[in-house]
């Protein structure tokens, strides 16, 4: 008797899920931040090339890859590609050859993850029609990100993609649990850059210098209030100050403090309202103590917002495959920020979390932890949730 389509797709993920561990191996060695994953790029296309998958180059070190079955719908996956400035240290046996550099989140898996389940996707040729598109993205932890770069080239275009799949590890629920989010999913960010300038002078003579690095303690006691005592405790909201820079010597009042931070909501409404208090505040706290104040935004990401549809496909796929206790809850949305909003902004689409914690290897730390690390047996999950999800979508 002929298998079902899921029990397939589940043979196949493991069949493939050793050629998954070491591709994801191979990425997590070669870590490279936004805009510059040359030797990552190389190796996907390799192993497209493999994998007899057309590609091309796009946006730089971005990849479009696509598997053509025949006419019918259109169905996108895509991945991340880049790392972060972070230094390793976990002990992996396999970890980063770039001082500096980690996948320390976890877009290593996500390629490993796509590229299999486009392996999958391949061998089960005769079970569907249509497209497959198969989306590399650089510069997701960047800000404005590659997102939207990829989308003025065409991705989601010639063919139209009809819904868009992708998803993210989380380190905090159990290896190969599977988060489906209703509605909001992740915040919006915005960025911002604050240079105060005074007059510098003497540490012993304040009297006689207008001081930038007070100025800038104030500044940054006032923008804490916002979220405190102007946004409704109801209404998730993040204003954070990350970096201080100012100063040469302890007797030396300076001329300039430069300050960066971050503020984060579920809404473009919000998140407007954020700018305009960051902005006032920081003007006239600043001139209040007779320095002036340049600031810059930059706005970041949309909150992403998850189409009902893609999740009843996600959620689906995931029952059939594994049942029902496969998934498990997410009851709050991450105010993380990710640039896949704006595929979902243009067609149908959703993101879920792949759970990848496991105690047991040390697999417990957070997301952008240098000591971070995941269960690979849940890209198992990954790779077959997704395959089913393009495969129901091309066959309804």
């Amino acid at each position: 008797m002929d298998k079902s389509l899921s029990d397939k797709v589940i043979s196949l993920t493991s069949r493939h899920f050793r050629g998954a561990v070491g591709l994801r191996r191979a990425l997590h060695r070669i870590p490279e931040t936004a805009w510059t994953e040359f030797k990552t790029s190389a190796l996907l296309r390799r192993e497209l090339k493999r994998l007899r998958i057309p590609f091309r180059s796009i946006a730089g070190t971005g990849i479009l890859a696509e598997i053509r079955n025949g006419r019918g719908r259109c169905v996108a996956i895509r991945t991340d590609i880049d790392g972060l400035p972070i230094t390793e240290q976990t002990d992996y046996s396999f970890k980063s050859l770039h001082a500096g550099r980690m996948h320390a989140c976890g877009h290593d898996m996500h390629m490993a993850t796509v590229t299999t389940t486009a392996a999958v996707l391949m061998q089960l040729r005769r079970e569907y029609r249509g497209i497959i598109k198969l989306i590399y993205q650089p510069a997701e932890e960047s800000p404005p990100g590659g997102a939207q770069a990829l989308v003025r080239e065409g991705v989601l275009e010639n063919p139209k993609v009809d819904m868009i799949f992708g998803l993210h590890v989380d380190p905090h629920r159990r290896a190969g649990r599977v988060g489906i989010r209703p509605g909001t999913m992740c915040a919006g960010t915005l960025d911002f850059d604050i240079t105060i300038r005074g007059t510098g002078g003497h540490g012993a003579y304040p009297h006689l210098t207008h001081d930038p690095i007070a100025a800038a303690a104030q500044v940054i006691a006032g923008l804490q209030t916002i979220v405190a005592r102007e946004v409704s405790p109801f209404e998730p909201a993040v204003v954070t100050v990350g970096k201080i820079e100012s100063g040469t010597a302890r007797n030396v009042i300076p001329d300039i403090c430069r300050v960066e931070g971050t503020a984060r909501s579920l809404t473009e409404k919000h998140l407007r309202f954020l700018a305009r208090r960051i902005e006032a505040i920081t003007v006239k706290t600043c001139r209040a103590h007779n320095c002036v104040a340049d600031l810059t935004f930059t706005w970041g990401y949309p909150p992403l917002v998850n189409a009902d549809e893609t999740n009843r496909v996600l959620r689906a796929a995931a029952q059939s495959l594994y049942g029902a206790s496969i998934l498990s809850p997410v009851r709050t949305p991450s105010m993380g920020g990710e640039d896949f909003a704006h595929y979902v902004n243009a067609v149908p689409g959703a993101k879920f979390w792949l759970g990848v914690r496991n105690e047991a290897i040390g697999a417990t730390y957070g997301l952008h932890h240098p000591s971070f690390k995941a269960d690979e047996t849940a890209m198992k999950t990954g790779i077959s949730v997704l395959a089913k999800a393009a495969l129901d979508v091309l066959n309804a």
